[in-house]
């Protein structure tokens, strides 16, 4: 199923940030965005930013107006440290409080949730994303979901997890069942900058649970439209085929980095949509 990712700020009809702003001047407010985006093939929206600092408020919110229209809600999730299943942030519980994927017969398995590992800069980063990764996703697969650990950038003060086989590594130290977010436009940017090998090994894909899907643009920057930056898409659509991936295919974009008018932004989305479906196709 085809998926795209949104703020939930931007879903519950906020203007206020940026990146609000260019979404709405793209596709119009979340009323006749999300029918919209459903014709043209979108089936799922990941609401992109429930993190510790987010209003649980507006998580609940963007899931109701994902529901109304139809289409099927899942999260994007920022581990937090020291993951306490008996305290866990608000935000998070109100992600998950708003659907079931294992009751939506649209998906063929729960929907696995993205999240990243803790910062690299953190003296004990491998460990303390090993421990809270199987505690949150235990925690998620009572309510229906999973967590599958993203393959993010590579940066000294970024997240662990920045090369496929730091990633295997992580998930697999954290239990059989953790899964790996494979993001195309993190690992193109990898390979592009020298921090890792173009395409991941078997033990890899066979952990893939979820993706995120973007281009690299001319700037060296990620989130950008299929068809304006590169991605070698036939080769990630292939190599997840032959593993037999059955999960959602995320497109994460961020148009506030492209330029041009937002009716440029707008055919640039649905060229990517389009360059998506067939290559699904």
């Amino acid at each position: 199923m085809l998926a795209l990712s949104l703020p939930s700020s931007y879903l519950c009809g906020a203007a206020e940030a940026a990146a609000d702003q260019a979404w709405r001047a793209l596709i119009g407010p979340p009323a006749e965005a999300l029918p919209a985006l459903a014709a043209l093939g979108v089936g799922a929206i990941e609401l992109a930013d429930v993190r510790g600092r987010a209003d649980a408020a507006v998580v609940t919110h963007a899931l109701q107006q994902v529901q109304a229209a139809g289409l099927v809600p899942h999260a994007h999730l920022w581990l937090p440290r020291g993951f306490d299943p008996a305290r866990p942030p608000e935000p998070l519980v109100a992600a998950v409080r708003g659907f079931d994927a294992s009751r939506d017969a649209r998906l063929r398995r729960p929907a696995a949730c993205a999240v990243h590992g803790h910062h690299r800069d953190t003296p004990d980063a491998a460990a303390a994303t090993v421990r809270d990764l199987r505690t949150i996703d235990a925690w998620l697969r009572e309510r229906g979901a999973s967590a599958a650990l993203e393959l993010c950038r590579f940066r000294p003060e970024g997240p662990i997890g920045a090369t496929y086989a730091e990633v295997v590594d992580l998930a697999a130290a954290a239990g059989d069942a953790i899964g790996i977010t494979w993001d195309l436009g993190h690992t193109t940017w990898n390979h592009e900058q020298g921090h890792d090998v173009a395409w991941p090994h078997d033990a890899f894909l066979q952990r893939v649970r979820h993706v995120h899907v973007h281009a690299v643009g001319a700037t060296g920057r990620t989130h950008f439209p299929l068809g304006s930056g590169r991605a070698p898409l036939t080769g990630f659509v292939e190599r997840l085929r032959g593993v037999g991936y059955d999960g959602l295919w995320d497109l994460e974009l961020y148009p506030i980095r492209w330029g041009g008018s937002p009716a440029q932004g707008r055919v640039a989305l649905e060229t990517s949509i389009t360059f998506l479906s067939e290559a699904l196709a």
